[in-house]
């Protein structure tokens, strides 16, 4: 740890010096400028705020990310671009981390503004109980991003609420939910279930039957094969997952579309729910939590 910040502590001296030479400690640093010097290594991420940092001509920049809002910081001459804490050795504060959990409370009033607003003030109060804590870990998308073609249809198609899961075959975590998601159906017959795969890059199995699954024409197949995924897994018998594997290029073109969803909705883990109003909960829940949920929207 001392070495950590030592080393940032000289990257950012390391600037300061650079912009004292430079002569840029009066540099007219603007949002719109920021966003064209940092654009090749942000691409479409927003920066939101500039602002000056505890060191001179070092800029606190406030970066708009599917995960959140997080501080980055930029020297004058806006040729650095600083990725790190800056810790107050005096006081021993991380001012960076400070300034992440600030950014997070502001993050949570805001969205929970956005959802009274999109499901009204009484259907917030009914959310809230039927969430409890896990009310300041949603997030909330555009249903219209979400991916319409190549799903998997569990329940009945013509069912009055819609819930996407976002899945990886070899999550063991998912295969748990499948249980549930099967439960729930049981319980009642006005929910559907949509399926979207998301193979995670570090289980081996999961790309491959991903691809099987979805160069599948029957529906009743893509089930049978995501169905015997989560079975093995389960099971514990992982060895068994390299009889469900097949690779196909449409499959990868499909799987490519939901992973650019997916990072667009800061969709990092499986399972994940979508439910109505594009509420998104990121985690495994029981049948009796995802009822309370529906009801709670209804």
């Amino acid at each position: 740890m001392k070495k950590l910040i030592l080393t940032l502590i000289l990257l950012i001296s390391a600037s300061f010096v650079y912009a004292e030479e430079n002569g840029c400690s009066n540099a007219n640093i603007t949002v719109e400028k920021v966003q064209k010097a940092l654009s090749p290594f942000i691409g479409g991420l927003k920066v939101e705020k500039v602002s000056p940092s505890p060191i001179k001509d070092i800029y606190e920049v406030i970066l708009n990310t599917p995960r959140g809002k997080i501080p980055v910081y930029v020297d004058c001459s806006l040729k650095y671009l600083i990725t790190g804490s800056i810790i107050d050795i005096k006081n021993k504060r991380d001012l960076t981390r400070e300034k992440a959990m600030e950014l997070a409370e502001e993050s949570a009033k805001e969205k929970i503004k956005e959802l009274k607003k999109k499901i009204g003030e009484e259907k917030f109060e009914k959310l809230k109980k039927a969430l409890g804590p896990r009310l300041n870990d949603i997030k909330i998308i555009d249903i219209k991003d979400i991916p319409k073609k190549n799903l998997i249809t569990y329940g009945n198609p013509k069912a009055k609420y819609t819930i996407y899961v976002v899945t990886d075959p070899e999550c063991p975590f998912c295969a748990k939910f499948d249980k549930e998601m099967k439960k729930l159906l049981k319980m009642r017959n006005d929910v559907k279930f949509e399926v979207i795969l998301f193979p995670l890059p570090f289980h081996k199995h999961a790309s491959k039957i991903s691809q099987n699954i979805l160069c599948t024409s029957s529906l009743e197949k893509k089930r049978e094969i995501l169905d015997k995924s989560f079975e093995y897994v389960k099971n514990n018998n992982y060895g068994k997952l390299s009889s469900l594997e097949k690779s196909c290029e449409e499959g990868k073109k499909i799987l490519k579309e939901h992973k650019k969803f997916a990072e667009k909705s800061g969709i990092r883990g499986t399972p994940t729910l979508i439910f109505p109003h594009g509420i998104v909960i990121s985690g495994l829940m029981s049948a009796e939590q995802m009822n309370k949920v529906l009801d709670a929207l209804k």
